[in-house]
């Protein structure tokens, strides 16, 4: 029997930016190895002229609509982040996409401090990516690679089954990465009360432990800044995409924003950091007859040539 299930449902609130357009190069590989139901939502202001912003939403990523499922949402509201909460709780989604913004002022959805609330609001992974957006090398081809970044503090790797779920599906290879900091008066302190390794052999054991037995990926574990030292694992590695966990996402006590890190990385990311820890499940996990991703890939592959 065909199964029409959605693999992946994913939200992209877009303000008609350059950086969401960059985005859909993401979506697109998205929709090239899996079933992907897509919502594209446009927050406009209240008593904003809406014939004109339902038109450019309408006209915006005009490919999607060949994908599995694609709708379109306009919203009226004067908090962009709550429209959005609102969404994920009316509907379940596997992801929201939201680049880093690219334009000034107060129509600009996607500033630091509106992903990070995004990601401390709304239950679902949050999809995310700096200046490597301009980078003519980022999307270029598949998602071949996926990095996990690991974590020991703070909830731990509770995000590694979601990474591992996630690019065996994509048909992707998975590295595990972590940055251990270098060993002070202050980190020493902090170890008392913490799970945190100071050497890179006892966090590499850690990590295949967590396998219990089966079959790890592997592992690179470097002494560091994490600003300076997770960018270059990753290119090292060369990762199409990272995962972060708990604690990895956002950081600042009153002010939450994302941690500035992630602007400096050299892949998008997938965020499972503040409710969205509370994610725990992609949709096609819950699909016993998903396609493979490369049999999926095959079939789109087929049907484009035969419409061109």
């Amino acid at each position: 029997m065909h199964n029409n299930t959605a693999d992946l449902r994913i939200l992209f609130p877009t303000s008609f930016s350059d950086a969401c357009f960059r985005t859909s190069r993401a979506i697109a590989q998205l929709a090239e190895a899996t079933k992907v139901c897509l919502t594209i939502a446009h927050v406009t202001k209240p008593g904003t002229e809406t014939n004109e912003k339902q038109r450019e939403l309408n006209s915006f990523l005009a490919e999607a609509d060949h994908y599995d499922e694609c709708r379109r949402i306009l919203i009226q509201s004067a908090d962009p982040c709550r429209a959005i909460e609102e969404l994920c709780k009316a509907d379940c989604f596997d992801l929201i996409m939201a680049p880093a913004s690219d334009r000034l002022g107060l129509h600009s959805l996607f500033t630091r401090s509106l992903r990070a609330k995004l990601l401390n609001q709304c239950k679902v992974p949050l999809w995310t990516a700096g200046p490597c957006l301009d980078s003519a090398a980022c999307m270029k081809h598949g998602i071949r690679t996926v990095a996990c970044v690991a974590n020991f503090d703070r909830g731990g790797n509770a995000h590694l089954p979601l990474a591992a779920a996630f690019a065996a599906r994509m048909g992707a290879r998975m590295r595990l990465v972590h940055v251990i900091p270098p060993v002070s008066e202050g980190n020493l302190a902090r170890a008392m009360d913490s799970d945190m390794p100071l050497m890179p052999e006892v966090a590499v054991e850690r990590l295949r432990a967590a396998f219990a037995g089966k079959p790890y990926p592997e592992i690179d574990v470097v002494v560091g800044d994490m600003g300076r030292e997770l960018p270059r694992l990753l290119r090292r590695c060369e990762a199409d995409l990272a995962f972060i966990g708990p604690g990895q996402g956002t950081c600042g006590a009153f002010f939450r924003r994302l941690t500035p890190v992630i602007q400096r990385l050299p892949c998008p990311v997938i965020c499972v950091d503040g409710a969205a820890c509370a994610f725990d499940r992609w949709t096609f996990q819950n699909a016993a007859t998903a396609e493979p991703a490369s049999k999926r890939a095959l079939v789109r592959r087929n049907e484009h040539s035969l419409v061109h």
